[in-house]
């Protein structure tokens, strides 16, 4: 699932360049056409989680939209903005940033023990990231 994702969300950015739109159009009609298309399989999901998450649940959701929500406007304005040809490069980058902030969360959670092997992976994915800035 981490592939499809990773290929899903490699490709929307290219169509959403394409569409022409710019300010903050892309990212308002982008989420109502995901949202319509989430909430449409959600509706068919079970929904007793909704009524057992807790608070600490609901403020992490609620934490989860208001970064989404700034994530999602940078990222639209970066691609509402960019050339074709800058898209791949600028992309790369946000995947650099993202793979910082994965490998920060990574060592919080584990306590600040992390193996070698994980730690030479997260070097190998920044380096391969900045190669391909270049």
């Amino acid at each position: 699932m981490a592939a499809l994702a990773g290929m899903f969300f490699g490709i929307y950015p290219l169509f959403l360049n394409r569409s022409g739109l710019t300010g903050v159009w892309p990212v308002a009609l982008f989420s109502a056409l995901v949202l319509t298309g989430t909430l449409s399989v959600a509706l068919y999901g079970d929904s007793a989680t909704l009524q057992t998450i807790g608070l600490f649940g609901w403020a992490m959701l609620l934490s989860a939209g208001i970064f989404g929500t700034f994530g999602m406007l940078a990222f639209c304005k970066m691609i509402a903005e960019a050339l074709p040809k800058d898209i791949g490069m600028l992309i790369a980058l946000m995947t650099i940033v993202q793979i910082a902030v994965a490998a920060i969360y990574q060592a919080v959670m584990s306590g600040g023990q992390m193996s070698i092997d994980k730690i030479g992976g997260y070097v190998a994915a920044g380096v391969a990231a900045y190669l391909l800035l270049r």
